[in-house]
């Protein structure tokens, strides 16, 4: 206020209201000896002062005291506290603590008394840790009859926010008997829906309504396959990290070696090739609320092995082979267009190198560059930006082949691969991770244990902090082991689980996080029409 146009600015004199002596002296203390003592009881009112006068250094000390003490005894007073002053280094976490633990939460005493503003934006949130829609209407319900002459009026704006489309028939029942007085919208046919259509109209699942997990589409162990089948078909299963357990989804049909990336609960795949030694142009979705794989319109060029990645809601392709050899096409699926583009070409071959999508820039990592027969090591990055349009390259020190990349935080991280040709021309498998920066340079803050085994091209995901190693190859075998490690650990953890197919490995471009419904909510999309049931059982 002191530098606004506020009339505080301009005044010699100023009054501040609501803030005590000592609370001030505190922060006179502090602006004189860069000394501050923060007690539990006083830092809300510290913080208070701190922003309305403007001292950011001792706003930051607070934030940073507060943020250490979220509680489910605090969290809703901290999160109206950095609502009111939107203070967005408090808002963040304390929202985030709020979604995951809302059942909790809105069964306390102090959510009867949120501002309807703040309630609002809390029961927006997509972020919501719930399972059931019906967690969040009796949250509202509790919250309007706790004073029902004066918050009955709200009801409605409310209840807008509470999406009805994920109700199961007993659960909507429970809301027609409290609310159909006054809120028809209840009585609107949602079992008439079809998927997309109550997909759109709930405006999207919660959080809590997924298993959040990863995917695996199988590459088969050629020492295992029957080569005079007449078709192979690609095994795609779920792993879900939280209990150390394999689902298995619709196999793809007649394609090994494709390439996968996802975005939410959809699984796309590009490309790949047949048994017949031909190349695939096909790009499909697999919708996991849907339950079945779809066509989308096809690569301008049939290919495997190839980068394939998501950013900005489009589906990137870059390099890879086809019968001609080594590709430097590439192009782009915009999801909402429907359509494909090309795009800048790569500046030359590229293959068996690794990629990555990290804030608007895709990464081409190491790999073996030029003429197939006389191949020449790439120590780079090739890096292609979505907004220009243009490849650029980063030199590199390192040499990467047959690495896995996977992005956490700001940094690349590369998993395992083969080491660079010793004095006959041989190359050996390896055990190491390391941590780039988007410069190439290695990220020497961060250090990661060597991995148990020495592999080449294993499946590698993220999941929350963790980073997940799948399979991979190791002296002409595959591992079927599952290893996981978080930054601050020494070491990597092998799970209980491992791949879930004896004849299928995970391979690099094949592993990829997706979210997965609960079955109850999927019961609730597919429960109503025949035509529905029945598109249901046909892509199953």
């Amino acid at each position: 206020m002191f530098t606004s146009t506020f009339k505080e600015s301009r005044e010699g004199e100023i009054v501040l209201m609501d803030l005590s002596a000592t609370c001030l002296q505190s922060l006179l203390d502090y602006v004189y000896t860069g000394e501050l003592l923060l007690l539990g009881e006083e830092a809300e009112e510290l913080f208070t002062a701190a922003s309305r006068l403007q001292i950011t250094s001792a706003l930051d000390i607070i934030t940073r005291f507060l943020r250490e003490r979220i509680s489910t005894e605090n969290c809703l007073g901290l999160y109206v506290l950095a609502y009111s002053h939107n203070h967005r280094p408090l808002l963040h976490p304390t929202s985030s603590y709020i979604a995951f633990h809302f059942e909790h939460l809105s069964e306390l005493p102090a959510f009867l008394y949120l501002d309807v503003s703040i309630l609002t934006t809390i029961i927006a949130s997509e972020t919501l840790a719930v399972d059931s829609e019906l967690i969040v209407y009796r949250a509202v319900h509790r919250w309007v009859t706790h004073n029902l002459d004066e918050r009955l009026p709200k009801l409605a704006a409310l209840m807008d926010h509470v999406r009805l489309p994920l109700l199961t028939p007993e659960e909507l029942a429970e809301v027609r008997a409290q609310t159909e007085e006054f809120y028809e919208c209840v009585r609107l046919p949602w079992e008439e829906l079809s998927v997309e259509e109550r997909l759109w109209a709930s405006r999207g699942l919660r959080h809590g309504m997924y298993h959040e997990g990863m995917v695996c589409v199988g590459l088969p162990k050629w020492s295992e396959v029957n080569l005079e089948d007449e078709e192979l078909d690609s095994h795609v299963h779920f792993f879900d990290p939280s209990i150390d357990q394999w689902d298995q989804l619709p196999d793809l049909k007649s394609v090994t070696s494709p390439s996968c990336t996802s975005m939410g609960h959809k699984l796309y795949i590009a490309g790949g090739q047949h048994l017949d030694g031909s190349y695939s142009d096909n790009l499909l979705v697999y919708d996991t609320l849907g339950g079945c794989w779809s066509q989308l319109p096809s690569m301008s060029i049939a290919r495997a092995w190839h980068a394939f990645l998501m950013c900005k809601k489009k589906l990137y392709v870059a390099g890879g082979w086809d019968n001609t050899g080594m590709l430097i096409s590439a192009e782009t699926y915009d999801l909402e267009q429907e359509e494909w583009m090309t795009i800048s070409s790569l500046p030359f071959a590229l293959t068996y190198f690794a990629s990555a999508a990290l804030r608007s820039k895709l990464y081409l990592i190491g790999g073996e560059m030029g003429d197939s027969d006389l191949p020449v090591p790439h120590k780079g990055f090739l890096v292609y930006d979505v907004i220009s349009g243009a490849w650029s390259q980063i030199p590199m020190a390192l040499e990467f082949y047959e690495a896995s990349a996977i992005t956490l935080g700001n940094c690349i991280f590369m998993v395992g691969g083969l080491s660079g040709e010793d004095a006959h021309g041989n190359r050996h498998f390896t055990q190491r991770c390391i941590c780039l920066l988007r410069d190439g340079k290695t990220n020497h803050n961060i250090s990661v244990p060597s991995l148990p085994i020495a592999i080449s091209y294993p499946g590698v995901a993220c999941w929350r902090k963790r980073i997940y190693v799948f399979g991979g190859d190791s002296n002409n075998r595959s591992s079927s082991a599952i290893h996981y490690w978080e930054p601050g650990q020494n070491t990597w953890t092998q799970c209980t689980a491992s791949l879930p197919d004896p004849n299928y490995g995970a391979f690099g471009f094949g592993c990829i996080p997706l979210k997965v419904p609960r079955k109850h909510i999927l019961s609730i999309f597919h429960r109503g029409s025949a035509t529905a049931v029945a598109e249901h059982a046909t892509c199953s």
